[in-house]
């Protein structure tokens, strides 16, 4: 913006001249700058369609599709050979929900003279009207089924009107108004399609009952439908509610809960939930219909509406219900939380050592809003009650740390299973001064975290096949600036849970370790077999693990221990999360 000021302290700025400066701010990645700059530009001088057509794509870098849809609408309509502008403007009427338009100017372009514009057109088109041509048919079915769910009528008007079949849109507004004449936005959306179809009077008397029957909505949209004009009493009476068809009244009413619930075994989420949601405002107290709502909106990717739902369910009197939306209700939360707090602990004891280790953390987070950023503090015990040393060219070190760690950290989710981390702390070694070494040490470290099932994990009431993956790649400074790469992998069976709770894995394990220094313990592979357990009466973080492996080490310089070794390790694997 300072090109800007400049150049109005230097005297009348120009039309050009602030292009000029907008394309810089585009060149330096200052997008509200550049805009603001187009629009000025434009605003003296409207008729640049260069610029208009800049500014559409600075929205659309800037994430503003309405907007960049709106501009590359005025690009089009002023200049019609620039087809690549109407393209744009076509895909982002799709995006936008403006599926109708998105339609139309995606028919007209397929015969473009262009054949690279030709041939995306034609595949777009083909893709919007197959989607909605199954939709056309799938609601079709659904108002033969339930002649009298007034919902479904307005389903397959919209989709109708979208595929520009017009009579088929207005027949079926109509229908859906005279079952629901409460709701007067039909009566907009009616009158509408009965202008497109060129029936005028028809359409005023639609608009003249919306605007004096409907709410202030529905009136201020039916008045800038009349331009303003105020519609004679007697025309209202052209769109009175008539009689609805004898099939229709023979028909029963399918209830919305069956429509729902057809819906969902059909895998069509989108009209499950919107059939769920009328059977909730049916039945307000049906908490297996929350629940549901709960399991179709985490389906649609919308988990905060869906922990609502569940918080609603997890209330009902009925155990079942309750039980199963309080496990959803658990799973979601946390997402949300603004502070968590979770514990994890692994002791367990290793034949190769001949004695028991410990790890354990302690972490108190902060989750903020729209962030992928988690800061945290965090506490970890990582020790043993061997006391056994190891030696290494560099002196003597404890076969673990054998120290209490306090550090700060950050974390940051890359990706649904991709997390990466740093932090610094400070490492209290209880048995510093023993063998030599600093009791208080600085500890920084950071690094990547992947986690990955497949199949029938730990929890799952189904038996089958299973894998889990996890990868880390660590910097750790106590470690001469170390850096290590380790990747646990088990692949095996998940037997069916019993009815009194027990569930059990048969699996096998294979472990790589390698580190950056070449250090003969940060270098090995590990193949064996396991089995881990969850039993009853217990809560429901704990569950036992034993493994016998084989391993081998790759690097064998200073190694104390032989190249190859047998570890039996049986322990217990804790967690808790609040």
């Amino acid at each position: 913006m300072w090109f800007l000021l400049i150049a109005f302290l230097s005297g009348p700025v120009s039309s050009e001249t602030l292009a000029n400066g907008a394309y810089a701010d585009l060149r330096a990645g200052r997008y509200d700058s550049a805009v603001a700059q187009f629009r000025l530009a434009l605003s003296l001088d409207p008729t640049p369609v260069r610029i208009r057509k800049d500014l559409a794509y600075t929205l659309l870098k800037r994430g503003d599709r309405d907007e960049a849809r709106d501009e590359f609408e005025r690009v089009f309509a002023t200049s019609p050979a620039d087809e690549q502008a109407g393209l744009e403007y076509a895909f982002l009427c799709y995006e936008t929900g403006r599926t109708q338009a998105a339609r139309r100017i995606f028919s007209r372009l397929k015969n473009s003279a262009d054949l690279s514009v030709q041939v995306s057109a034609a595949r777009a088109f083909a893709s919007v009207d197959a989607l909605l041509q199954e939709g056309i048919a799938r609601w079709s079915e659904a108002v033969r089924l339930a002649p009298r769910q007034w919902s479904a009528h307005e389903e397959l008007a919209r989709l109708a009107e979208s595929a520009d079949q017009l009579p088929l849109a207005a027949e079926h507004y109509e229908m859906a108004w005279r079952l629901r004449p409460s709701q007067d936005n039909l009566l907009i959306d009616l009158a509408r399609v009965w202008i497109a179809l060129g029936d005028g009077q028809k359409a005023r008397g639609a608009i003249a009952l919306a605007w004096r029957a409907g709410p202030p909505r529905v009136a201020e949209a039916a008045r800038e439908m009349l331009h303003g004009a105020v519609p004679d009493p007697g025309e209202a009476s052209l769109a009175p509610p008539g009689p609805l068809p004898r099939d229709i009244l023979a028909a029963p009413p399918l209830p919305a809960l069956e429509m729902a619930e057809r819906s969902l075994a059909s895998s069509y989420v989108q009209d499950a939930y919107r059939f769920f949601r009328i059977a909730h405002e049916e039945n307000p107290a049906d908490a297996g219909v929350a629940y549901k709502l709960g399991l179709t909106s985490n389906l649609l990717h919308q988990d905060r509406e869906a922990l609502r739902w569940f918080d609603l369910a997890r209330k009902s009197p009925e155990p079942s219900i309750a039980n199963q939306a309080s496990a959803a209700y658990e799973t979601l939360a946390p997402r949300f939380r603004r502070f968590s707090f979770n514990v994890w602990g692994i002791p367990f004891y290793s034949s190769r050592w001949n004695g028991v280790f410990l790890y354990g953390q302690a972490k108190a987070e902060w989750h903020p809003a729209r962030s992928i950023f988690t800061p945290y503090l965090a506490a970890r015990l990582v020790g043993d009650t061997s006391g056994q040393r190891v030696g290494m060219p560099a002196g003597l070190q404890l076969l673990s740390e054998n120290s209490v760690i306090a550090a700060a950290g950050l974390r940051a989710r890359i990706s649904t299973h991709l997390f990466a981390w740093a932090e610094a702390g400070q490492a209290y070694n209880y048995h510093g001064g023993q063998y030599g070494t600093p009791r208080f040490q600085p500890d920084y470290r950071g690094g990547l975290s992947a986690l990955k099932g497949w199949g029938r994990l730990l929890g799952t009431a189904q038996a089958g096949l299973f894998h889990e993956t996890n990868a880390d790649g660590v910097y750790a400074s106590r470690f001469r600036n170390d850096m290590l790469l380790y990747l646990q992998n088990r692949s095996g069976y998940t037997f069916a849970r019993s009815g009194g709770g027990w569930q059990a894995q048969a699996y096998a394990a294979w472990n790589l370790t390698l580190d950056r220094r070449g250090e003969y313990w940060g270098n090995f592979i590990e193949g064996g077999a396991g089995f881990r357990v969850v039993m009853p009466g217990l809560p429901s973080g704990v569950s036992f693990r034993t493994e016998l492996v084989r391993g081998a080490h790759l690097q064998n310089k200073a190694n104390p221990w032989g190249p190859n070794y047998w570890d039996f390790r049986t322990g217990m694997w804790y967690a808790f999360s609040h």
